[in-house]
């Protein structure tokens, strides 16, 4: 990338010699406006007198001594004008400077703005030293939400907010998006998908009527739907439906073959789950070698250590007696929390320790997701669903090996 910027650089000075170059010349234009002048003016007064002389208005004393005149005015003015050129022989004019000034500006500055335009910029910075800060989305977010507010009928400016509000963990407020989305046209298995993802996520990863309702759609529009596939699978898990269950998830599979880690998660799943039942597309459970030890876990079973507590400025908010709820989940994986702890706010500050034990859906452990995020809110109304007027700390990744205490502070409101 060094090479690129002494390139583009080198590229941009050559530019700028070629086109300066030539106004750095010392040039009297204004001395050399005037001799013309000067030279025309004179060739039509001696055609005026050759003229008069043939008509015999004038003598021929008198035509020589006025051509004479002519000659020795014309000598007068280039001997001035030249002397005019020696008070400026040492530099450019002022409007070549102005010019010079301009182009040594323009540009290297209308060349960067081309790149940014049609180039990729964020090849020359490092992908860590692009990744948005907090403020910057939610900037980015407020900015579509009052376009959306005067252009309500932007189907893909609904889709775009809807995806980041799921990304963001702002389940309820992706949820109605969704459903703005499906009312504007964009009835997809994607849009049925997601919005059944962000319905089980603010219900706490419970899949309920409503979200199989979704999915039951999405699947209907697109068979191999992969996210749809997946929540299909976890509801059939959760009411113990263990064929059903098995049967959506042998489908995903072999859909996964550009996510091989996510695959491998969802064959230890289901090895765990329905052990050698699985169909030929998980692979068989063999016996260990004499002397060989079984394969570990993805993670560690021991669980994350994490500190909790509320920030004081908005300690005031809360009741002693409302409900914290703490959550683990992976990063790209199952939508349900893989661990929670629920605890009243009077026990803040505290410390606990998430495990395989608190895991929501017994194949859904913590210690089969390496990378996982979690985080704390207070619930005003007792659910896990998150609201408007709830209490909540940032969402931190970590790995599920990790062996420090992670520190969450609730301080952040729900809008």
């Amino acid at each position: 990338m060094t090479t690129f910027i002494i390139i583009a650089a080198i590229i941009t000075l050559v530019a700028l010699g070629i086109l300066v170059l030539p106004l750095l010349r010392t040039r009297n234009t204004v001395s050399y406006e005037r001799q013309a002048q000067n030279i025309h003016y004179a060739k039509e007064r001696l055609e005026e007198l050759e003229a008069q002389l043939k008509n015999a208005s004038i003598s021929a004393t008198d035509y020589e001594a006025l051509k004479l005149e002519i000659e020795s005015t014309l000598a007068h003015d280039i001997d001035i004008a030249n002397n005019s050129t020696d008070e400026q022989t040492d530099g450019p004019r002022q409007s070549n400077k102005l010019a010079i000034g301009l182009l040594t500006i323009f540009l290297p500055l209308s060349a960067l703005g081309f790149y940014l335009v049609v180039g990729t910029p964020e090849s020359i910075v490092p992908a860590s030293q692009t990744q948005p800060t907090q403020d910057q989305v939610q900037n980015l977010v407020s900015g579509l939400e009052q376009r959306l507010e005067q252009t309500p009928d932007d189907l893909e400016g609904w889709q775009l907010l809807s995806q980041t509000y799921l990304t963001l963990g702002r389940y309820a407020d992706a949820q109605r998006g969704y459903q703005r989305v499906l009312t504007l046209g964009g009835e997809t298995a994607h849009t049925y998908a997601s919005l059944a993802d962000a319905t089980a996520l603010a219900a706490g990863g419970e899949i309920t009527d409503e979200v199989t309702k979704y999915v039951e759609r999405a699947l209907t529009i697109n068979k191999d739907n992969r996210q749809a596939l997946w929540l299909a699978g976890l509801g059939a898990a959760q009411t113990g439906d263990q064929a059903n269950a098995k049967k959506y998830w042998n489908r995903l599979i072999p859909l996964l073959d550009d996510a091989p880690q996510q695959q491998e998660e969802l064959r230890a799943i289901i090895r765990d789950n329905f052990g050698d039942q699985a169909n030929g597309n998980i692979a068989s459970q063999e016996t260990p070698l004499e002397g060989s030890s079984p394969e570990p876990a993805i993670g560690s079973q021991a669980g994350l250590t994490i500190a909790v507590s509320l920030n004081p400025e908005i300690a005031q908010l809360a009741d002693a007696n409302d409900f914290v709820f703490i959550f683990a989940r992976a990063q790209q994986g199952p939508p349900a929390p893989l661990a929670v702890k629920r605890l009243r706010v009077a026990d803040l500050p505290t410390t606990v320790t998430l495990s395989d034990s608190d895991a929501m859906v017994a194949p859904m452990t913590l210690s089969k997701f390496e990378d996982v995020l979690v985080s704390a809110r207070v619930s005003k109304s007792g659910q896990p669903v998150a609201q408007s007027g709830d209490l909540q700390s940032d969402l931190v990744a970590t790995k599920n090996t990790a062996t420090q205490t992670i520190e969450l502070t609730i301080s952040n409101i729900v809008k």
